[in-house]
Formats: C-alpha cells, sequence, structure tokens
C-alpha cells in the first residue's frame, strides 16, 4: 500500500545524505552533529553572502595589521562556512553611509557594539586594538598572534555569534565571572568549552583558531 508519506521520507533521506557527503571537520569524542556548538541572535544572520567591511581611520603604518585581519578572518570563518558566507576581499576607506562592518582603529579593548548584520553602517561598530600600549600590555611583544586572535574573536560577533560563557548551560563560574555582552536568543547546539567566543576557553581567545564545532556552528548558520 503507498504511503503519502512515503516520498516526504525519501526527500529527507536524501537530504541527509547530501549534506553528510560534505566534508566535516572532527568532533570531539561524544559529541553527534545534531548537537554542533553555537549561540546566535537570529536576527542577526545577514541576509547576503558576501559582507562588506571598512576601515575609519586606518593610518598607512598600520597597513600589515590591517592585512593581517584580513586574512586570518578569510583563513578561519570564511574557510569555515564553505562559501556559506565571506567578507569582501578589499576593505577599504569607509566613506558616510558606507554599508557592511565599519571598522575603528584604538589602544582600548576590542569590541563590537551589536552583532550580525546590525552592524551594517554602523559607525565604529567594531574596535579593534593594533598597539596595545594601554590594554593588554602583554600582547606588545607578540602584537601580530594578539590581533589575529582578537580579529577572529571579533568577526564571530560581526557574523552574529555572541559570547559562549552567557548561555544559561555554561558552567555557574563561567556565567557568574566572565559573562560579557548579548546573549544570543538561540543555541545552534550544545556548551562548547573551546570556542573562540568562550572566555572561559583556557587558551586566550582560542590562540585565534576556530574549535571544531565552531566551524559546524557557522556551517550550520551560513549553509553553502
Amino acid at each position: 500500500m503507498f504511503s503519502p508519506c512515503l516520498p516526504r521520507l525519501v526527500l529527507l533521506l536524501a537530504l541527509l545524505f547530501s549534506w553528510s557527503a560534505n566534508a566535516q571537520p572532527a568532533l570531539p569524542s561524544g559529541v553527534s552533529e545534531v548537537e554542533l556548538f553555537g549561540t546566535v541572535i537570529r536576527g542577526s544572520k545577514w541576509d547576503i553572502k558576501e559582507i562588506p567591511v571598512c576601515w575609519e581611520n586606518l593610518k598607512a603604518q598600520d597597513g600589515k595589521y590591517a592585512e593581517l585581519v584580513r586574512k586570518a578572518v578569510a583563513e578561519t570563518w570564511e574557510t569555515a562556512a564553505q562559501g556559506g558566507v565571506r567578507f569582501a576581499k578589499t576593505w577599504p576607506a569607509c566613506t558616510d553611509g558606507a554599508p557592511g562592518v565599519h571598522v575603528r582603529i584604538a589602544d582600548e579593548g576590542a569590541h563590537t557594539d551589536v552583532v550580525g548584520k546590525y552592524l551594517d553602517g554602523k559607525p565604529s561598530g567594531m574596535t579593534l586594538n593594533f598597539s596595545f600600549q594601554h590594554w593588554s600590555k602583554g600582547c606588545q611583544n607578540k602584537r601580530e598572534f594578539c590581533i589575529r586572535a582578537v580579529a577572529v574573536h571579533e568577526f564571530g560577533h560581526a557574523l552574529g555569534f555572541t559570547h559562549e560563557q552567557n548561555r544559561d548551560d555554561a558552567p555557574e563560574q563561567c556565567r557568574n565571572e566572565k559573562a560579557s555582552g548579548s546573549v544570543g536568543d538561540y543555541k545552534v547546539t550544545k556548551y562548547d568549552p573551546d570556542s573562540i567566543m568562550n572566555y572561559c576557553n583556557s587558551a586566550w581567545n582560542g590562540n585565534g583558531q576556530l574549535s571544531p564545532l565552531d566551524i559546524a556552528a557557522v556551517r550550520t548558520f551560513y549553509p553553502s
């Protein structure tokens, strides 16, 4: 007897097979692909595939650091997304009303004012530090490492990801001592202690590297 549910089942199986056929990063032991990490604000997802970025006050002598940031983002979030989302290849000086992420350089704590597409056209929406004279002075002896690691974290916010330690299922100590910024309204998956978006990560800013679950999360939020 023909079941009206059969076509739906066949379609579902085909979709599952197609998704699993794409190369995925190795997941930690005990974590399934339906539990992938990621806490986001759903409404912050960009509606475009290529996100513009511009510099508000980039000095000529900081050009090499600007290029370091661009490459770091390309080698992490863009590579992980596999075409689901990317940032523009060239990041010019900002003009009034320019779309995309506006980056300001200042010797203060790096941050984004809002996350995801809410940064679109917002003046000084993201702040990065290239000198570390007054903030995180320990980075003066490892400047390029710090610039890279911080940039990858902040551009995670630019994609809509919030701080992992703010989740209600994060360890209590992390929530109490490390909570910062917006709280996501959608858990793409379970809590990830190794996320680059987690202040409780034992590695400072994840050493500038995405965890396997960060990679899976951006592929889920921005499917190719």
